[in-house]
């Protein structure tokens, strides 16, 4: 996670919040957009990471994470999620809840 005040180097990345399972600027964002940190509906994406640390040679394995969600397509199949950066982005979700 990056340093309160510092900017972070990726989207995947956002400051621990004591208290919340989302960011702090994940729940800046949700509360600019007028959401309840508590009780946002979520999705899960599938992110592959840059590297694989238990084995180099292989390339890493897809990691499933749930994010608070914004919107939702009709066919249920993208989403506008906010990243552990405060970004929103739509992307395609294995499901949403």
């Amino acid at each position: 996670m990056s340093a309160r005040g510092s900017t972070p180097s990726s989207l995947w990345q956002g400051t621990s919040h004591p208290t919340s399972r989302w960011t702090v600027e994940q729940i800046g964002t949700l509360m600019k957009e007028g959401r309840d940190p508590v009780s946002v509906p979520t999705a899960a994406v599938l992110r592959r990471p840059r590297q694989n640390p238990d084995e180099w040679t292989m390339p890493p394995k897809a990691v499933e994470l749930v994010l608070p969600r914004l919107a939702i397509t009709r066919d249920e199949r993208r989403a506008k999620i906010i990243t552990p950066a405060g970004a929103t982005q739509w992307l395609d979700i294995v499901h949403g809840r």
